[in-house]
This record gives C-alpha cells, sequence and structure tokens, in this order.
C-alpha cells in the first residue's frame, strides 16, 4: 500500500490525488477545500515522497506501483473514483486506468507529462552527467529553474523546493527514469481511448516543456478535452489554483 491522506466528507464519490516529482500530498493544500464540497479525498504520496521519503527508491517497478494504488483503495473499500494527477502523477494515473480502469471513472491531468519533450530530455541528459559532481540541492534547484523559470513561478517553484529536499538523490532519478521510459506515449493514449475514460487536461500556456507535445496528442484521442490557463506555467495547479478548481469541478459536473 500507499501512505496517504484520507479525507471523507461523508460524500457519494471519491477523488484520488497524484502528485508530481517532489512532491507529496502537501501539493494539493490549494483543492482540498474547493473539493471537499463535493467529494470525499484520497490523497496519496508516491514511493519514496512524502510520508514515505525516507524509503530509497533505486527503481520504480511500475506493476507493484500499480498494485499499491489499487491494494489502497481496496483497504479503504473505495471501489471507484474520480483521478487528479499533477506532473509525474499524469504518467501515473495514465498507466493505472490502462491496467485497472474498473477503478476509475474519469480523469484530470495538470500539467500533462503525456510525452517527454527533447528539451525535457536535453536537461535530464545534462543532470544525469553531472550528477555525481555537483550538490543533489543544485539539481533539485536546476530542475525548478527548468520547469518554472520565469518570474510569476516564483511560487511554484518555492514549493517545489521545499518539498523535494526531502526526497532522495537516488529516488529523483529513479523517477526520472520512470517518465523516460515508461509506457510509450502512443500506447497510453490508444489503450485509454479503448477504456473511455472521459479526460481533461489543464495546462499553463507557459508550459514550455510539455504543452506543445499535449495539444499535438489531444489531437488523438476521442474523449479528451484540453483547457489552457492564461499567464501560468507548469504546476497550474498551484500557481492558478482557483482557475484549476474552477476548470476540475466543472468538468465533474458539480
Amino acid at each position: 500500500m500507499l501512505t496517504y491522506e484520507l479525507i471523507d466528507n461523508k460524500k457519494e464519490d471519491w477523488v484520488v490525488f497524484v502528485h508530481g516529482i517532489g512532491g507529496s500530498t502537501r501539493t494539493w493544500g490549494k483543492q482540498i477545500d474547493a473539493f471537499s464540497e463535493h467529494y470525499n479525498l484520497l490523497l496519496l504520496d508516491l514511493p519514496g515522497h512524502g510520508l514515505n521519503a525516507d524509503n530509497i527508491i533505486k527503481k520504480v517497478d511500475s506493476e507493484k506501483l500499480h498494485t499499491g494504488i489499487k491494494d489502497t483503495m481496496d483497504f479503504l473499500n473505495i471501489e471507484c473514483a474520480h483521478f487528479v494527477g499533477l506532473s509525474l502523477g499524469t504518467i501515473v494515473i495514465a498507466n493505472f486506468a490502462v491496467h485497472h480502469p474498473e477503478y476509475v471513472k474519469s480523469i484530470i491531468l495538470g500539467g500533462a507529462s503525456l510525452k517527454v519533450s527533447g528539451l525535457y530530455k536535453g536537461a535530464v541528459i545534462l543532470a544525469d552527467k553531472i550528477k555525481h559532481f555537483v550538490p543533489y540541492k543544485f539539481l533539485y534547484k536546476f530542475f525548478a529553474w527548468f520547469l518554472m523559470p520565469r518570474k510569476n513561478h516564483k511560487k511554484s517553484r518555492k514549493i517545489f523546493l521545499r518539498e523535494v529536499v526531502k526526497l532522495n538523490k537516488k529516488t529523483m532519478f529513479a523517477w526520472i527514469e520512470y517518465l523516460q521510459f515508461t509506457l510509450s506515449p502512443e500506447n497510453i493514449l490508444a489503450k485509454l481511448d479503448e477504456v473511455k475514460k472521459n479526460i481533461l487536461i489543464i495546462s499553463g500556456d507557459e508550459d514550455h516543456c510539455f504543452l506543445k507535445d499535449a495539444k499535438a496528442l489531444v489531437d488523438k484521442m476521442k474523449s479528451v478535452e484540453i483547457n489552457i490557463i492564461e499567464k501560468c506555467g507548469h504546476v497550474c495547479s498551484i500557481e492558478k489554483s482557483s482557475i484549476f478548481n474552477h476548470m476540475a469541478l466543472d468538468f465533474l459536473k458539480v
């Protein structure tokens, strides 16, 4: 099972939240009040993150990850839920929905990382080459500024750096490898179409790493919508939380 935070508001439906790399259940602080008005919430910590940060992950086992999410939901008697993911969490959710569609009602992907861009791959290759020669905190700052470079991304950078310093360096690179080499995006999308889940992508128009590819891939998906938030970067659930929440809840037909 995964570590988690549970908010049972005695509502009919559940929303499961999956954070991005370096994040935790705390990533969703700006979503809790808005979603709690209408749903019960399950906020998950990915392996090596949050309450589980003391456990060093050398390699992410996709099958164990999917089973961990499933077993956590089974333990809590959550038969099916809406899923909301951010960044890395969007890939985790996409893969989980392909393998266990019966647990998924609908999907909301914030800062959708459905395809790893050449720009991002270049940054990862550079970080991999220098990781043994620079302090690990420098690498975290490097990724923070790379993903969120603008002045108006300052809040997101600050929160990212506050959380990611709790992450072991080996764990971080294990998740970066997962993001690069998980199921090919085209296969994920084709299979997601087959399981026929309603999907909403919410991205900032300043997400220079992932927006272009997300928009291109949307054309290949039959059951997907995309909403783009102006003057917003990669971590749209934090930078423009009220707009993100409105879009997400509207999609869920609140």
